[in-house]
């Protein structure tokens, strides 16, 4: 990448497969897909109404409404898990508004007599003028939601996986929906750790991380496609080293791009308020782990994949053997002489592996060289006068006169 005007290379891809700096990639990768792992096996995923089912309420007050009081009153409830409810409070333009958001209660009777104990005290505080929205979602909407949700993912990745094996090829393909996979379960992991409740609109924000993850991605591999028809032609450079210089080229890029998508997402995590740090915080995550994954995950699994292939393997045995020659060359000086000596004595012994026409060239050269300058036959000496007029006097008898231009 250029950095004001000038290149600036980094060594960001293993010249030999799980080398440094390969290694440290999969190493804190790994560290941090266990971590996730564990914390889904243990805490679960904070599921929402929407999915395990629950009831909403938004009504509108008389007065604004305190959110630590609000939950004091569910608190007295827990034995009916209302002390997980959301509590969320706002402006309209009529006035101060509360959403509540409770679990779902199986008993209908129980049900009933909970939620109307509820708006009950908040009516005695705050005064409820009207309500604005009651819904309720079973258990089983919520099962099916879930399980529509999945079969979704998974064509997602079969098409997907299909687009980048016609546009580019399977390998990458296939590396690509691994740095997928990699990016949503460390993100679902460290999301679940905060103990943040997963609602549709953090569902929207892990799609957008979706779409994030596969677009750094492609943007790096099509460099890699690009430059392995111009640079492996030649079978001077391995396919790491293509790989790496592809990266480096789209380093910037890559930073800027991810760089202005998450100031905007911080911003919000910031000042919006609990639904929307929810999403930010999810987006912020994917975002940062799907340029991270690009780099140094997507692109060194695809170049340990791709140096396993027959052609990269030929390319890679003679590089290694060219380095090691010219090691030895440089650490013994005498070896130089003795080489560059045997080579010329190579080339004078065998001359018919050169071309016939030069080799053909060359040989009458030298026999025109090899033989003596001959001398012109001596003559007797003419006198000194014959010899003048002899030399002096062309046909017309003398040196033509140049006529003088008339004017």
């Amino acid at each position: 990448m250029f950095v004001r005007g000038r290149e600036v290379k980094f060594n960001l891809i293993g010249s030999r497969p799980f080398s440094p700096p390969d290694l440290y990639w999969f190493a804190f990768s790994g560290a941090l897909i266990v971590l996730s792992l564990v914390v889904l096996f243990t805490m679960g995923i904070n599921l929402g109404i929407e999915f395990k089912g629950g009831y909403l309420l938004k009504v509108q007050l008389e007065r604004p409404a305190d959110v630590e009081e609000v939950r004091g009153i569910l608190a007295a409830y827990s034995d009916q898990g209302l002390d997980e409810t959301i509590v969320q409070t706002g402006e309209s333009d009529s006035g101060p508004v509360l959403n509540l958001r409770m679990p779902y209660i199986e008993d209908s009777q129980a049900r009933k007599d909970t939620i109307d104990a509820v708006t009950g005290e908040i009516d005695a505080r705050y005064g409820i003028e009207e309500v604005l929205q009651e819904e309720q979602v079973g258990s089983e909407w919520g099962r099916e939601v879930s399980t529509k949700a999945l079969i979704a993912l998974g064509v997602f990745l079969v098409v997907i996986l299909i687009y980048i094996t016609l546009r580019l090829e399977f390998k990458m393909a296939v590396t690509a929906i691994i740095a997928l996979i990699h990016d949503t379960l460390i993100t679902v992991g460290i999301y679940s750790l905060t103990g943040r409740q997963v609602t549709p609109v953090t569902v929207i924000a892990f799609l957008t991380i979706l779409g994030y993850s596969l677009y750094d991605t492609i943007v790096v591999f099509d460099r890699v496609e690009e430059n392995t028809n111009l640079m492996s032609r030649a079978g001077k450079i391995s396919y790491a080293d293509i790989v790496n210089e592809s990266v480096n080229q789209t380093l910037m890029r890559s930073i800027g791009t991810t760089l202005t998508t998450l100031l905007p997402i911080i911003t919000i995590l910031i000042f919006g308020g609990d639904t929307l740090k929810d999403f930010a915080f999810a987006l912020f995550l994917g975002v940062f782990m799907g340029a991270y994954s690009s780099i140094f995950i997507a692109s060194p699994l695809l170049a340990i994949w791709k140096e396993r292939e027959p052609r990269y393997a030929a390319v890679r045995e003679k590089m290694e053997a060219r380095g090691a020659k010219e090691a030895i060359l440089i650490t013994s000086p005498k070896a130089v002489a003795v080489t560059a000596g045997a080579g010329k004595a190579k080339e004078a012994a065998l001359p018919e592996e050169k071309d016939a026409d030069a080799v053909e060239t060359a040989v009458e050269e030298r026999k025109e060289k090899a033989k003596p300058a001959a001398k012109p036959a001596s003559k007797p000496a003419a006198p000194q006068a014959q010899r003048k007029k002899t030399t002096t006097r062309g046909p017309s008898g003398g040196k033509k006169k140049k006529k003088k231009k008339k004017r």
